[in-house]
């Protein structure tokens, strides 16, 4: 089995951490794959490419790092239908569900077949000749002037609303953990098929979230006045924008495999992430 690793660096476990589970994974006849640049981060002798290829070379990629990690993963995993587990290396982690003393059994269980996966909604968007993909969200952002910008919405082609404030979140139901639900949207449990429309710090208070149908066609646009902007794609990918030019929202035409500690449901995710203090009781 070709387990592959994508690896934030930065994180102080990691230097201790990855060595030990490629000797692990070599002691048990299995070939690590690693991005050059970690495998000589760390001085690394095992079977290692470029990140950009690593996720068509394996059966299985582990991100070990944070949610960050995890999108990167993601994104370069795209339409390849690799699973991907996430191994949470320090910090809040909605997405990167193992921890570091469950990695092995983790990763024992997808070598068995033993293991638990979910099919994650992907978002496409498009902007003029860009494309761009987002397991969590997209969001239009107000640009360096900081000054409130206007952003049209629509859907099938038919006027949703004009939104004035600081921006507009659109998130997967994966992404309802995260920039979304900071900007006041609700928590989606991840594997339904839906698109959450956010507003950010409106100036309407009748301007509220929006949960559509997971066929939608979204457009949103920056208003003829309104003030530039940026689009952000999971917060890895930036594209300025300008008015009267449309963002095309719509599903991906495919999803994101994530494998799941078996045992450990959402709510007991949320419970401890969320620090929820509710019991039976």
């Amino acid at each position: 089995m070709k387990i592959g690793f994508l690896v934030n660096r930065r994180k102080p476990q990691a230097a201790e951490f990855v060595p030990k589970i490629v000797q692990w994974l070599k002691s048990k006849g299995h070939k690590p794959f690693l991005a050059a640049s970690t495998a000589n981060a760390f001085n690394l002798k095992t079977d290692c490419c470029p990140a950009a290829q690593l996720v068509s070379r394996v059966d299985l990629v582990v991100a070990l790092g944070g949610d960050g990690t995890m999108l990167r993963a993601a994104r370069l995993v795209g339409a390849n239908n690799i699973p991907i587990m996430g191994v949470n290396l320090g910090g809040l982690g909605f997405l990167t569900e193992f921890s570091l003393k469950e990695t092995r059994r983790g990763i024992e269980a997808f070598i068995h077949g033993k293991h638990a996966e979910e099919q994650r909604m992907v978002i496409c968007c498009r902007y003029g000749t860009k494309k761009g993909f987002a397991l969590n969200d997209c969001a239009i952002n107000m640009g360096a002037a900081g000054r409130v910008i206007e952003v049209i919405g629509r859907m099938s082609g038919s006027f949703m609303n004009k939104f004035v404030g600081d921006g507009v979140v659109v998130a997967t139901p994966t992404g309802s953990t995260a920039y979304s639900l900071a900007a006041g949207g609700p928590v989606v449990y991840p594997t339904m098929e839906a698109l959450l429309l956010t507003p950010i710090a409106p100036h309407a208070l009748a301007a509220r979230p929006l949960i559509l149908p997971a066929d939608a066609e979204l457009e949103l646009e920056l208003g003829p006045t309104s003030e530039p902007a940026f689009l952000n794609l999971d917060g890895q990918k930036r594209w300025q924008l300008a008015p009267g030019k449309p963002i095309r929202i719509s599903r991906a035409p495919f999803s994101i495999r994530i494998v799941t500690p078996k045992g450990k449901t959402y709510y007991r995710i949320l419970r401890d992430k969320m620090k929820w203090s509710g019991s039976q009781s």
